[in-house]
């Protein structure tokens, strides 16, 4: 079999890429794990999760009929389970986005297994936290009314209600989150269409020679995976711009979740109650979501990798670092719990160190030692390496980080808001049976989604696993290495093309030949972003950056002025003698208002520059094209002029110096 791989240094794989995976192998690997899933444990999974939803649909169908004092929600606990469930969702949420994004920026070796399965993650889970905001509306069919929009009633919001910096936070993040998930799919979906194309030009082959039929469904599948990549075709500037449109939306992502996740926490310790006044809140807020977001995507990954064989491009090694970062969250979040502690014990008053005691010993006492128990000392076991390396353990600690982190979003809202400084106001909560099936339906939802995913979507990142793997290469030798005697055949050109197995070929041809006057237009196409041949090409990235920055400040400024001017102008309404003015209220969700800007404007420049979708290009002609989705490199010289000759051309490429090509094709128009 031909590789993209040959090359003669024989560099390790850094634990992170089974032995002899080449460009050819992860894209079979990957592509075809969905069909790994067709087993009986997938549809005993998938049936316990449609009974959860059943049990989802059951208790919103309680819910609409008796409304929601079925959760037992009380005063002062008007806040009771459907905000914890919620906190919870969207803490998992931001620690999955966090890391993805992260390991992009930082362009860690290992996001390679580990970035797809963190934004699918963050997506699910936001999903699920997204329905509690609309159904404790108790008229959830008019949801739309927390956002600003134009209505007879000549109505605003109100901007200050946290309900509406939900609505435009949770939208936000959904905006963000499937910005970059679907950004970093759309090569893989390309992927995806080549071979679902392959396999529909296989059917038809084998039924014109009688042994076998054409299916429909194979037809379907090649045409929505071709809608779904846009007509990607792999050019330089292509690649070059996918990089750019990656980065900035990693930056947006990691500026929405700290947003997100300290500016609640940040208003919640601006408040006088006991529990909440607290300066290091945001900091113990943050690690505990980064903890569970980070233990759901470690579990997950673990899952994947058993569940799609998927054992040499999810290594061992990515499991271990999983659990180092697990370990390391876990001491941070141990770290701030033991300093609220001590700090209410030292020098907090009377109410302070109260709360205190209802946390580690009151009816409520259990939600504490959750977190110790499932979420702080498991944590501990990952200074063994020998439980660092277990795949087991790891899930098993993972999940457990996401209880404890429930646990934690109960102590903080429920503990807190049910004894204040008056003894008037307190009043007992407990957990209803019906806020507890509404949990249960939401995780339902999340592992039906994400079983779903597991059949019909690559869960591990082609592209990204590529990359690394051209970077790591194994020195496995090629299969093909002669050069082919170009084809002849007169016809209506739309140009020439060459074939090579390495992009370090591709940039050796390109440099040779760009100095020369051709008549044509240089396009390169591959697998991977191809650097060096984009450089020679001078074909800048763009501004794409720059666009993204001035749409997001653009986004904020509009955002913060609509609140300003709908609260001190035009729909005055004082809510606890606050300012008239009170534009801190209204910066969370005017940063969560940008970044959706800044990433629906990186998406539109990343299809403009790219003059994308375009179902049908004239290099999709080209022999053998699909393969610049798997593990060839194509470059092609258009015509562009009367000096175009497409018999110099092939001379020209027949005699390279270095980097001679596997194959020279005409291709016509």
């Amino acid at each position: 079999m031909s590789g993209a791989l040959n090359s003669p240094a024989g560099l390790p794989r850094a634990g992170l890429l089974g032995a002899g995976e080449d460009f050819a192998s992860i894209g079979c690997a990957v592509t075809g794990a969905s069909s790994r899933t067709r087993s009986r444990a997938w549809w005993i999974a998938f049936a316990g999760a449609c009974g959860l939803l059943g049990v989802f649909a059951s208790a919103l169908t309680w819910l609409l009929l008796n409304g929601v004092g079925v959760w037992h929600n009380n005063n002062p606990v008007v806040w009771a389970l459907d905000i914890v469930a919620y906190d919870w969702w969207i803490g998992i949420a931001c620690g999955a986005l966090l890391t993805s994004a992260t390991l992009r920026l930082t362009g860690a070796a290992w996001r390679s297994g580990i970035d797809r399965i963190a934004e699918t993650t963050a997506i699910l889970a936001a999903a699920a936290a997204a329905l509690y905001p609309i159904i404790h509306l108790g008229r959830p069919w008019v949801f739309y009314w927390t956002l600003p929009y134009p209505n007879t009633l000549a109505l605003w919001p109100q901007f200050r209600s946290p309900l509406v910096w939900d609505a435009v936070d949770i939208i936000s993040f959904l905006g963000v989150c499937l910005s970059l998930w679907y950004v970093g799919l759309v090569p893989d979906f390309a992927s995806l269409r080549d071979r679902a194309f392959e396999a529909v030009q296989g059917e038809i082959r084998a039924a014109d020679e009688g042994r076998g039929r054409r299916r429909r469904l194979t037809l379907l599948k090649a045409q929505a995976y071709g809608i779904l990549a846009l007509g990607w075709r792999g050019a330089s500037t292509h690649w070059e711009r996918w990089l750019l449109a990656v980065r900035t939306l990693s930056m947006l992502a990691l500026v929405l979740v700290v947003s997100l996740q300290t500016g609640a926490s940040v208003m919640l310790s601006g408040s006088v109650l006991p529990g909440w006044h607290d300066t290091l809140l945001p900091v113990t807020f943050l690690a505990g979501s980064l903890l569970s977001g980070v233990g759901v995507t470690a579990a997950l990954t673990v899952l994947v990798r058993r569940a799609l064989g998927l054992e040499a491009l999810i290594t061992g090694r990515h499991i271990a670092l999983m659990a180092r970062l697990m370990l390391a969250l876990g001491l941070a979040s141990t770290y701030c719990y033991a300093t609220e502690i001590f700090s209410s014990l030292l020098h907090g008053d009377a109410y302070d160190r109260a709360v205190l005691v209802r946390r580690l010993s009151g009816s409520h006492a259990w939600a504490f030692w959750l977190i110790v128990v499932f979420a702080l000392l498991p944590v501990q076991l990952f200074w063994s390496s020998r439980l660092r390396d277990s795949g087991l353990v790891v899930a098993l600690v993972g999940i457990a980080a996401a209880i404890g982190s429930f646990g934690d979003h109960f102590m903080l809202l429920i503990v807190t808001l049910s004894h204040d400084f008056l003894p008037s106001s307190a009043h007992p909560y407990t957990m209803g049976v019906w806020g507890l099936a509404t949990l249960a339906g939401s995780i339902g939802l999340f592992l039906a989604l994400l079983l779903l995913g597991l059949r019909t979507l690559p869960m591990v990142s082609i592209t990204e696993t590529k990359r690394f793997a051209e970077a790591h290469p194994d020195g496995r030798p090629s299969g093909e290495a002669t050069p082919t005697l170009a084809e002849t055949a007169q016809a209506p050109l739309w140009g020439v093309s060459a074939e090579f197995d390495e992009a370090g070929d591709l940039a050796a041809a390109v440099k040779a030949l760009q100095a020369r006057d051709f008549g044509a237009r240089i396009e390169a196409y591959g697998p991977v972003p191809m650097g060096r041949a984009a450089a020679l090409l001078g074909r800048p990235a763009g501004i794409l950056p720059l666009l993204a920055l001035g749409a997001a400040l653009a986004g904020f400024v509009a955002f913060m002025g609509l609140c300003l001017y709908a609260t001190g102008f035009d729909y005055v309404f004082d809510v606890g003698g606050r300012p008239r003015f009170s534009w801190q209220a209204f910066l969370v969700p005017s940063v969560s208002f940008g970044t959706l800007c800044g990433g629906l404007m990186t998406v539109l420049a990343l299809l403009f520059q790219n003059r994308l979708p375009r179902l049908n290009h004239p290099a999709f002609a080209i022999p053998g094209f699909h393969r610049a989705s798997e593990d060839r490199f194509f470059l092609a010289l258009e015509a562009a002029g009367p000096r175009f000759d497409p018999a110099r051309i092939e001379q020209a490429l027949a005699r390279l110096p270095e980097g001679r090509p596997l194959m020279v094709r005409r291709v016509p128009l």
